[in-house]
């Protein structure tokens, strides 16, 4: 008796614990916090909007989003953190311009940018812009690159990095036009504009972070790398419309290649959904930034269309 009774209660115990089993594999994702790679410092406008971003997001998701901040070699760090990472929707990473230029101008990197990793949603273009002080000699973009033909390697520039799409911007330019200036990076983005406001640099070639110091009139923007004007800077003309060549900066959410669809398709939801929050709309709009709302397979026909313009723009600049 005492041996049934046993049987029974193991029985019970077993029914139980794969009631519980069972119960955790339906765990709807997500069910617990996801982190969010950032490649760069904290306080550029990437940073900066994509916190926002974040932080709306997890309305929707349900769970925290965390951001963290990897900076280091340009987002090569926070990109081969990204790629080798689970691919179970908990980790995912920002997507800019300079994870897939880098890898393309030839240096070594332990991810491949057309294959290690999933696109979750596209969330705006980061606006990139000449700009010099106030009191800077140059008013115009070309009088910025006579300076650079007149007297080469006297003119000195900033980037957020070495490889980074402000970089190559300027690197496309000198090919074009045979000026000559030299280029002192910073650590990102936000060391930028105290490079130049201190004198460190004589111009920068870098994402929005200028937009308040350009309308308090501290810095002068010659150009923007946009295929049209920007709305919040209108009298400011593209590098295109004057015969310059220049890249979208591409600015995404994606994740680890093979990440479950279902797990994608439901951060690719939410992430858009955020698009619409009014503090994320803000942001962007103080960084003149434009939202672009596109679902990740839309992403992953950009950014192949962005690489191979990049290839053509690369081979230019090395010959």
């Amino acid at each position: 008796m005492k041996t049934k009774t046993l049987t029974t209660a193991f029985s019970a115990l077993a029914a139980v614990a794969l009631m519980a089993s069972a119960g955790a594999a339906r765990a709807e994702f997500p069910d617990r916090p996801i982190n969010m790679i950032i490649p760069w410092d904290a306080g550029g406008s990437t940073d900066q909007t994509a916190r926002v971003l974040a932080k709306a997001a997890e309305k929707v998701l349900g769970q925290p989003v965390i951001p963290v901040n990897k900076p280091g070699a340009a987002t090569v760090l926070g990109m081969t953190e990204l790629a080798a990472a689970k691919p179970d929707g908990y980790t995912l990473g920002v997507l800019s311009t300079s994870s897939y230029l880098i890898p393309l101008a030839g240096r070594q990197v332990q991810y491949d940018p057309e294959k290690s990793f999933s696109y979750v949603s596209y969330y705006g273009d980061n606006l990139i812009g000449v700009a010099v002080p106030a009191n800077a000699p140059w008013k115009t973009l070309k009088e910025l690159i006579d300076d650079g033909k007149k007297n080469p390697g006297k003119v000195k520039f900033g980037t957020g990095g070495v490889g980074t799409t402000q970089h190559l911007t300027i690197e496309g330019l000198m090919v074009e036009t045979g000026a000559k200036f030299v280029h002192i990076p910073q650590k990102g983005s936000a060391g930028s504009v105290p490079a130049l406001l201190g004198a460190h640099v004589d111009f920068i070639s870098e994402t929005s972070v200028w937009a308040p110091f350009v309308e308090q009139k501290e810095l002068r923007l010659l150009s923007v790398n946009t295929p049209a004007r920007s709305p919040r800077f209108p009298d400011t003309p593209t590098m295109n419309e004057m015969g310059f060549k220049s890249m979208r900066s591409v600015q995404a959410i994606i994740a680890p290649a093979g990440v479950p669809e279902a797990a994608r398709l439901k951060l690719e939801a939410a992430f858009r959904a955020a698009l619409k929050d009014q503090g994320f709309i803000d942001t962007m709009n103080r960084l003149a930034m434009v939202v672009v709302d596109l679902p990740g397979a839309e992403v992953k026909k950009l950014v192949d269309s962005e690489i191979a313009s990049a290839r053509t723009l690369l081979a230019q600049i090395k010959q």
